[in-house]
């Protein structure tokens, strides 16, 4: 990232490029490209984009379809940690928008600050952005608060058919596909239901079996 602003300094159009789960970063770097007077395009390339996010600054600006006119691709594929430290270091100022998409970015990253990956650093960063106007109540209501009828009735499903092997030590979840369409999810909604076993005291691996043809769909370790 050390070169990136003298790239987007030379830039006449810049596109920022992301994922789904990377739209808080986007958002951040939208906030600063445009302050900086230049013409600034925000592409995500995801058919459908969870409305937990809509409350980031600019996402009514998102656009779906590639755009060939940029003199500079900005893809993101770095953490919101990563990036908050990268404007701290370059000395730009963190303005509310940005605050408010770098704070939902760290809460994302971190399961609403779960993961003991980042020892005090995240809880410290967190207080900055809060201080530089994050609106951290909006973040934590969009991002961990709400959910959708189909997430419930997807969670309903899978908890009701889970099992625990191996000492208590693996939650095995059974589902179709057709049972997840049934519930109006995708496939990816699953990892948040198969997190809820590692609350669970000895659980520390938690499966997604297809009940239909029989064979493991996904797998997450505690971390």
């Amino acid at each position: 990232m050390n070169n990136i602003l003298d790239k987007i300094d030379n830039a006449k159009h810049v596109v920022i490029v992301s994922d789904a789960k990377g739209l808080a970063n986007a958002s951040a770097i939208y906030s600063h490209v445009l302050r900086l007077h230049k013409k600034v395009s925000f592409v995500c390339y995801d058919e459908q984009i969870d409305k937990k996010y809509s409350f980031l600054p600019w996402f009514e600006k998102i656009k779906s379809q590639k755009i060939a006119s940029a003199d500079f691709t900005i893809a993101i594929d770095f953490s919101s940690l990563e990036l908050y430290d990268f404007f701290k270091k370059s000395k730009i100022k963190i303005n509310n928008k940005m605050a408010t998409a770098l704070y939902a970015g760290v809460l994302q990253d971190s399961e609403n600050f779960s993961k003991n990956l980042f020892d005090g650093i995240i809880f410290a960063v967190a207080k900055e952005l809060i201080e530089s106007g994050a609106h951290y109540q909006m973040c934590y209501d969009f991002m961990i608060k709400r959910a959708t009828l189909s997430i419930l009735r997807l969670k309903s499903k899978m908890l009701k058919n889970m099992t625990l092997c191996n000492s208590a030590k693996a939650a095995v979840f059974t589902i179709s596909q057709n049972e997840i369409l049934s519930c109006g999810a995708k496939i990816d909604e699953c990892y948040e239901v198969m997190k809820e076993a590692f609350r669970l005291p000895y659980v520390e691996l938690s499966v997604l079996l297809d009940s239909a043809k029989e064979y493991e769909v996904l797998k997450i370790k505690e971390k």
